[in-house]
């Protein structure tokens, strides 16, 4: 199935995939506000990029709490340290 193999990929190479691409966008947003994707697709263009960004960031931040109380879960104790690497995304490093 073409869908099946769109998630697969790591980059865009088509034509095919930027058109999932912007379906997957489109779903995101219906899924989080719990609306149809008609009325996804009927919206202005900035309130679509304002809710897609808005329900990317929710589904990051779900995703990275998920991660932490799997390794709470993992680990014998109930100590978690978080490193922040950001400073590797400086021009000056």
């Amino acid at each position: 199935m073409k869908i099946n193999d769109f998630l697969k990929k790591k980059h865009i190479q088509t034509a095919d995939d930027l058109g999932f691409q912007l379906q997957l966008f489109a779903y995101t947003v219906a899924k989080h506000y719990g609306i149809s994707l008609r009325e996804v697709y009927m919206m202005e263009e900035s309130m679509f990029k304002q809710s897609l960004a808005w329900a990317m960031a929710v589904e990051h931040e779900r995703e990275e709490e998920e991660r932490k109380e799997r390794l709470r879960n993992n680990s014998e104790s109930n100590d978690t340290v978080d490193f922040d690497y950001t400073f590797l995304e400086m021009e000056d490093f």
